[in-house]
């Protein structure tokens, strides 16, 4: 990879480890669902103006739209529901571990849902102590309510899953038409389930908005607008590295300014997962 490529790519996972930082300080002033709306909401108006600038086309027909909804649902409403909720009782590295393990769901149903992207022996051996991974994170022998924050935050990388599968509907898309559509579609639908709670933000809370704003501008439109550069640039398989970095920048950044300690279970977690996404990454075609 190019040093210029390596370098956006640096970038990206930094803005997406940078992501799970922006909702633990966000989570001081606002509910789960508003920071997930405001951060679809704003992404969306980010897109958009990012569109008109590009002069980019825009798509009004229904059954792309409709895709779109399917996707704004499993690539951003529900896992970043489950990821917020989440950080009220994990830490912002512990999420982003679970985050790590979204190639193991990807390479698990595709088997299941797709006729060309069998498992190999290699991607079940990776498969396989990828799972184990997961049970280190999940610890049963901690406290049980700690335990249902992290189920609720394995239901993210499940949904991500779902998403690049049914995403391949997209192909042939523009990336960031795509995105945009998805993020517009994911506002209305946090409205239309969350408006009690979205109306509930009075002016203080507004106050305290630029970690949610620096969440939807930087962590979700300009990371939307870097993964589909780096997409073209170097392909899927040399950008599911990032999958490696993200968890890295969170932690660094949960540490040192969230006060987070990383305890010996999330070490063994993590080389677990590393190692099986190292061998599900190493049989990519």
């Amino acid at each position: 990879m190019e040093l210029k490529n390596f370098n956006l790519l640096l970038i990206l996972s930094l803005l997406w480890g940078a992501s799970f930082y922006f909702i633990a300080k966000s989570l001081l002033f606002f509910s789960y669902e508003q920071i997930v709306f405001f951060r679809v909401f704003f992404a969306a108006l980010t897109l958009f103006g990012f569109l008109l600038l590009k002069r980019v086309k825009f798509d009004f027909d229904w059954k792309l739209w409709l895709s779109f909804l399917v996707m704004g649902i499993l690539n951003n409403v529900i896992p970043f529901l489950a990821f917020t909720y989440a950080q009220n009782g994990i830490t912002a590295s512990m999420a982003s571990l679970f985050n790590a393990t979204t190639p193991i769901f990807v390479a698990s149903f595709a088997h299941l849902l797709t006729q060309d992207e069998k498992l190999s022996k290699l991607k079940i051996l990776g498969i396989t102590i990828g799972f184990l991974g997961i049970v280190f994170l999940l610890n049963p022998h901690e406290k049980m309510v700690v335990d249902v924050y992290k189920l609720i935050a394995l239901i993210a990388p499940i949904s991500y899953a779902f998403a690049g599968i049914f995403g391949k509907i997209l192909k042939g898309k523009d990336p960031i038409f795509s995105a945009f559509g998805m993020l517009t579609c994911s506002s209305l639908i946090m409205y239309l389930f969350f408006h009690t709670a979205i109306h509930a933000v009075n002016i203080e809370q507004f106050e305290h908005l630029k970690h949610v704003v620096f969440l939807a501008i930087f962590s979700t439109a300009i990371a939307y607008i870097l993964y589909f550069e780096l997409l073209a640039r170097v392909g899927a398989t040399k950008l599911l590295l990032v999958t490696f970095l993200i968890p890295i920048s969170a932690s660094i950044l949960g540490v040192l300014f969230l006060n987070e300690a990383f305890t010996p279970t999330m070490y063994l977690g993590m080389i677990t997962i590393f190692i099986a996404l190292f061998l599900i990454i190493k049989d990519k075609k």
